[in-house]
């Protein structure tokens, strides 16, 4: 017999209808007549409830429902599937969240040191023409920029980290990577140096044009690139660490 019989089988030993049934559990009539169809069964805390309301043994009703029995299982095998997933889906978000507010810690920190250095970023039409949306300090006709890609709102970028001393247009460009590295460009191309002027890679093939404008600034200009080196690498230094 299963459960849809027998509660039918107990409205008519009590001379009850759906609609008294129902009232008795907090239900709707159209939910009894449901169960009793076998379109829907009663959970698990209602079928306790059957069984001390009329003292019916709720192992009896099982044994004889093994439709019921099997809904029973697989709810309990659903329901931890679905703790599990609400479990596993709090916890990204926790440490999305966490990690989010990390890195807009670290942006914070970040950006305040290249403010402190003296950078700023200006939204007007001129400053972003002449600095193309760099963060920008300019001393002495000499402009010292910091690439925006290594302030991320999200994850500071460090690895990409270049600040940039140039001095007009393809006259004079310096930029010092995240890992403190000095690099002279020569249009075209660069070539790594050191704070005092020197190529760390004298193998390197150079064109003769790379050649006569690295000698040109390595050279006949050495003095005038050495404060800019300087002064680039004290502003490095103030923002990395």
């Amino acid at each position: 017999m299963n459960i849809g019989t027998k509660i039918i089988e107990i409205r008519k030993q009590k001379n009850m209808t759906q609609e008294d049934f129902a009232k008795i559990f907090h239900v709707t009539r159209q939910t009894v007549s449901n169960w009793e169809n076998e379109k829907s069964y009663p959970d698990l805390q209602t079928l306790v409830q059957i069984s001390n309301e009329f003292n019916v043994s709720l192992d009896t009703m099982l044994k004889e429902d093994m439709n019921m029995v099997k809904k029973i299982d697989n709810y309990k095998v659903y329901k931890k599937i679905f703790i599990g997933l609400i479990t596993c889906i709090l916890a990204a978000g926790v440490i999305t969240g966490i990690y989010i507010g990390v890195c807009k810690v670290q942006h914070n920190r970040m950006y305040d040191k290249v403010e402190n250095a003296g950078f700023k970023k200006e939204m007007t039409a001129d400053f972003i023409e002449k600095y193309q949306g760099y963060y920008a300090l300019t001393e002495n006709d000499i402009d010292y920029l910091v690439e925006p890609k290594s302030i991320g709102k999200y994850e500071l970028d460090t690895d990409k980290f270049t600040l940039t001393a140039r001095k007009g247009d393809m006259d004079i460009t310096i930029s010092i990577d995240e890992n403190r590295k000095i690099y002279l460009a020569l249009y075209p191309g660069e070539i790594e140096i050191d704070e005092k002027g020197s190529v760390i890679n004298t193998s390197k093939k150079l064109t003769d044009v790379q050649k006569e404008h690295m000698n040109d600034l390595l050279t006949d200009r050495k003095e005038e690139i050495l404060p800019i080196i300087s002064r680039a690498l004290e502003l490095w230094d103030s923002i990395n660490k």
